[in-house]
């Protein structure tokens, strides 16, 4: 029997988390240096129409997990191939690292004369206003700033609770989509769509308290990048050690909301035709 390849399967979750980064960071590039985009609403809309495109675009290649959280979820309760748990998470963020890297690449004028209007001096406090624009902080710095004011108001607890909250609501629409006992289960086609949707609403919700990574890879990758460009302790571990907020958390609430669907909705769904 042919042993099968899965440079393909590393090649999809590397594309997948690329396009999430290029078109969810690419709006709040826009909305954060050229003030182009009103609110929380549009960039909502935009992380969830990435992800969508993200699916469709990675889906057939490497089944869409594009997220280090959800494949170790997948390998708990799911059968993932624990063999493949780290080959694809380094996969996932190699995609985002080259999310970052491409914006950059466009962006990189307007980049610096947005750090020179406002004053900032990369990777000393107060430039996360910048690296916003690539890294989830806690809390949103073009929100609330970037000063010990705007750390009262949201602390670390805090948004650590909303990223987990928010990624084990995330794993479970993750599997309410493709639990073929649903009544209203989509057709194939639906679940990039629906699941877009379900992203959508969960950054409305949690965006202003840590910018809604639920996600290490989205995290990881465009932080390694940021630290290339010479931000620092503002890149890691973060203005205030802040990183595992964003990384280490979203993966914890993914399990949770597996482990949450699997013994507490899942039994109470219709049983299976014979």
């Amino acid at each position: 029997m042919e042993k099968k390849s899965w440079i393909g399967n590393y090649i999809g979750e590397a594309l997948g988390v690329f396009l999430i980064i290029y078109f969810g960071c690419g709006v709040v590039i826009v909305a954060i240096f050229l003030g182009q985009v009103p609110g929380l609403v549009d960039a909502g809309i935009g992380w969830g129409l990435a992800v969508a495109l993200a699916v469709y675009a990675g889906a057939a290649l490497s089944g869409a997990h594009f997220n280090p959280g959800v494949t170790i979820a997948l390998a708990l309760r799911r059968g993932f191939p624990w063999s493949q748990v780290i080959p694809y998470i380094i996969s996932q963020i190699i995609g985002g690292f080259l999310g970052a890297a491409a914006l950059f690449g466009m962006y990189s004028g307007i980049f610096y004369d947005f750090v020179a209007q406002k004053g900032l001096t990369i990777g000393q406090p107060g430039s996360q206003l910048a690296a916003a624009v690539f890294v989830p902080y806690t809390p949103h710095p073009a929100i609330f700033g970037t000063d010990a004011a705007a750390f009262a108001k949201v602390t670390l607890l805090q948004g650590a609770w909303g990223e987990f909250i928010s990624t084990a609501l995330l794993m479970m629409f993750i599997l309410v989509l493709l639990e073929k006992r649903g009544t209203t289960t989509p057709v194939p086609w639906y679940f990039p769509v629906g699941l877009g949707l379900a992203v959508c609403m969960l950054v409305f919700a949690e965006a202003p308290i840590s910018m809604i990574s639920m996600n290490a890879a989205r995290d990881l990758g465009p932080r390694l990048f940021t630290l290339l460009l010479g931000f620092g302790r503002i890149a890691f571990p973060g203005p205030r050690g802040d990183w595992w907020v964003t990384t280490i958390v979203p993966a914890l609430g993914a399990i949770a909301g597996a482990y949450f669907f699997d013994f507490v909705l899942l039994p109470r769904f219709p049983k299976a035709e014979e």
